[in-house]
């Protein structure tokens, strides 16, 4: 573990552990709304619950209605989806910070000795690739997922749309 740790160093440490919360933050997503879809077809399911809420609501306060009440009942999966997309956006950040340190300990290995051992360089330039591709590799899964999550969440806002129309004519 020590090993690992000097290879990877803080930026890659924090890495695996966001990619371990993001694997959970996608499997409670797609679980999530698996089971609401699937429940949709039941009299007291979620959909039913938003869609006899907004029974009420005239055309253009609808939609924002829908919106709240889809924040409220399905909170899991948009905090899922939320999660992924800072884990997108973050994890290309820590991978390079990584390469940076590595590259400035790749500098620093240079500056302080004339003739540099080859193999103290390679440590440093194998750090800051390998960050580099553990944050890619952290950052395009969870995007993956996150439009996923996306992609389900708004079909089941136009379900629901349409649903409580139909109600209301």
């Amino acid at each position: 573990m020590i090993n690992f740790y000097q290879q990877v160093g803080y930026s890659g440490l924090l890495i695996i552990v966001l990619c371990f919360i993001a694997i959970f933050a996608s499997i409670r997503g797609v679980v999530l709304v698996v089971l609401i879809k699937k429940q949709a077809k039941y009299e007291n399911s979620i959909v039913n619950s938003i869609v006899t809420m907004t029974k009420k609501q005239d055309k253009a306060s609808r939609n924002l209605v829908i919106h709240s009440l889809m924040q409220v009942h399905m909170k899991g999966v948009f905090s899922s989806m939320y999660f992924l997309k800072l884990c997108a956006a973050i994890g290309p950040l820590l991978g390079l910070l990584g390469t940076v340190i590595g590259m400035v300990d790749v500098f620093s290995n240079l500056a302080q000795k004339a003739m540099p051992d080859p193999s103290l360089l390679a440590g440093g330039i194998w750090q800051a690739l390998i960050t580099t591709v553990m944050g890619l590799s952290l950052a395009i899964p969870a995007l993956i997922v996150h439009y996923y999550l996306l992609v389900n969440l708004r079909d089941l806002r136009t379900k629901i749309t349409l649903m409580s129309e139909l109600k209301n004519e």
